[in-house]
C-alpha cells in the first residue's frame, strides 16, 4: 500500500552527525564574525580556532565515510571504494561466511551441543507423527504391491520353495519327522486313526463276505493238494453234514478282529506295546538304503506335482485385495471400539502400530539405542552440513551480485548506519577538542 511518500534510503537520510556539521559550519561563520568585530579579542580568536577545527574534522570525517559508498563532490581519486571493490567485496563475504560463520569446527560444535533424542522421541510421540509416517508407509507398500508383478513373484517364491524342499537330506528329514511325529504325540494319534480305519473297515459286511471267500479257496485249495478218495470223501461228507460252515467261521474271524482292534484303540497295556513294536519296525526300516529312496522319490514327486505356484498366488492377491483396502484411519477407529478382525490388512496396520510404539519406548529406556541413534544423527547431520557448507556460500555470492550498486551501499551502510554516524560526530567533536588544545599551547608558546 502506498503512503504518498517513499523512505528514504540510509545513505540520503538527514541525521544527527547532518545536523552536528551543520552547527559546526553555522557556529564556523559566527566565529569569523565575531573575530572581525574583535580583532583584538583572545575568547574571538579561540572560537574560531575550535569551530574551525570541529568543521574541518566534521567535513573530513564525512568525506571518509561518504567516499567508502561513492564519489564524494565528485571526487574521484580513491573513492567509491565499495562500488569498485564490489567483486573482492562479494568474495571477501562470501569466504567470511562459508568459512567463518560455518567453518567445520564451528558446525561440529554447533552440532555436537545439540541434543536431538528428546526432540525426536517428543516428535515421534505425537499422534499427528504417528498417523502421517505410517499412513506414508503404508502408501508406499501400496504403490509397491500394485506395481509388483505377481505372477513372476510367485513363481520365484515357488521355485526357491522346491529348490528347499529338493535339497533336505533324506536322513536328516526323516530324523527331524520322526522326532517331531514323537515329541508331538502324533505318532500316537496316526496309530489310532490307523487302528480306527481299519476297524470301519472290518465292520463292513463286505469284509466278511471277503473273508469268507478267502476260507473257501484256502479249503479249496487244500483239497485240490490233497492225495487220496478218503480225503474227498470226508471232506464231502463234512459239508453235507454242515459240519464245515464258512460263513460262521467268517463271522467269528470279523468278531474276533474286531474285538482286537476295539482292545487296540483303548489305552491298554496291549496297546501300548503293540504300539511300541510298531515304533521299533518303523525306527528299523527307516534306516534301510530302500526307504532313504523312497523319500528321496517322494520330495522329489511332491516338489513336482504340488500346487505350489497356484496357492502362493492366490495368497499374494488376498494380500493385495486386503493391504489396499485398510488405512490407518480405519484401525484407529477399529482400537476405539474394542474390536477385533480377521481382515489380514487391518492385523498388518496393528503390526505397523506395535512395532511403532515399540520403537519409541525402546529410544526413551534403551542407552545403546540412543547413542547409536545419536551417533548417526550427528554424522548424517554433520555431512549434511558440509555438503551445504558450499552451497551457504554460492547462495551468499548469489544473493550479492544479484544486487546494484545502491542496493550494497545501503545494505553495508544499514547494518552500521549508527557506527558511521557516531565515526562523524566524533570528527567535529575531536576536531574541537584538538582545535582548543593547540589554540591553548600556542597561546601559552607565544
Amino acid at each position: 500500500m502506498e503512503t504518498g511518500t517513499e523512505e528514504k534510503k540510509p545513505l540520503e537520510r538527514w541525521n544527527s552527525a547532518d545536523t552536528t556539521l551543520l552547527c559546526a559550519a553555522l557556529c564556523f561563520l559566527a566565529a569569523v564574525g565575531f573575530r572581525n568585530l574583535y580583532p583584538d579579542s583572545v575568547l574571538a580568536e579561540g572560537f574560531l580556532f575550535v569551530t574551525e577545527a570541529a568543521l574541518v574534522g566534521g567535513i573530513a570525517d564525512w568525506f571518509a565515510v561518504t567516499a567508502l559508498f561513492k564519489k564524494p563532490l565528485g571526487f574521484p581519486f580513491h573513492t567509491a571504494i565499495l562500488p569498485n571493490r564490489r567483486e573482492e567485496f562479494i568474495n571477501a563475504s562470501t569466504f567470511m561466511v562459508q568459512q567463518e560463520f560455518f567453518s567445520r569446527k564451528t558446525l561440529f560444535k554447533k552440532i555436537g551441543n545439540l541434543r536431538l533424542i528428546p526432540v525426536f522421541v517428543e516428535y515421534l510421540e505425537k499422534p499427528a507423527t504417528q498417523q502421517f509416517l505410517l499412513n506414508e508407509f503404508l502408501n508406499a507398500l501400496k504403490k509397491y504391491i500394485k506395481s509388483s508383478d505377481k505372477d513372476a513373484l510367485s513363481k520365484t517364491i515357488a521355485n526357491k520353495i522346491r529348490r528347499e524342499f529338493e535339497n533336505l537330506p533324506a536322513q536328516e528329514l526323516i530324523q527331524d519327522g520322526g522326532k517331531w511325529l514323537r515329541d508331538s504325540g502324533k505318532d500316537k494319534e496316526l496309530f489310532k486313526g490307523l487302528v480306527q480305519k481299519l476297524k470301519e473297515t472290518a465292520a463292513k459286511p463286505e469284509t466278511r463276505t471277503k473273508l469268507q471267500a478267502v476260507l473257501e479257496k484256502f479249503a479249496a485249495e487244500k483239497t485240490a493238494q490233497s492225495s487220496g478218495a478218503f480225503s474227498l470223501l470226508m471232506m464231502g461228507f463234512a459239508q453235507m453234514l454242515n459240519l464245515v460252515n464258512f460263513e460262521e467261521a467268517a463271522t467269528i474271524m470279523q468278531t474276533q478282529l474286531l474285538k482286537l482292534l476295539n482292545e487296540l484303540l483303548s489305552d491298554s497295556p496291549f496297546q501300548q506295546k503293540t504300539f511300541e513294536e510298531c515304533r521299533l519296525k518303523i525306527s528299523e526300516l527307516t534306516d534301510t538304503a530302500e526307504f532313504k529312496d523312497l523319500v528321496e522319490r517322494l520330495q522329489i514327486d511332491l516338489s513336482a506335482n504340488l500346487p505350489i505356484e497356484e496357492n502362493i498366488d492366490a495368497a499374494l492377491s488376498k494380500f493385495e485385495q486386503q493391504i489396499l483396502s485398510v488405512n490407518v484411519k480405519d484401525f484407529e477407529n477399529l482400537a476405539q471400539d474394542s474390536a477385533e478382525t480377521k481382515n489380514l490388512g487391518m492385523i498388518f496396520v496393528k503390526i505397523l502400530f506395535d512395532l511403532y510404539n515399540q520403537f519409541v519406548e525402546l529410544l526413551k529406556i534403551d542407552s545403546e539405542i540412543k547413542t547409536s541413534l545419536e551417533k548417526f544423527i550427528y554424522e548424517l547431520t554433520a555431512r549434511a552440513a558440509l555438503y551445504a557448507q558450499p552451497l551457504i556460500g554460492n547462495i551468499a555470492k548469489s544473493a550479492l551480485n544479484r544486487m546494484s550498486v545502491d542496493q550494497l551501499n545501503n545494505l553495508v551502510y544499514g547494518k552500521a548506519e549508527p557506527d558511521f554516524i557516531w565515526i562523524r560526530l566524533n570528527g567535529s567533536i575531536v576536531g574541537s577538542f584538538i582545535g582548543l588544545v593547540i589554540f591553548l599551547i600556542i597561546k601559552a608558546i607565544s
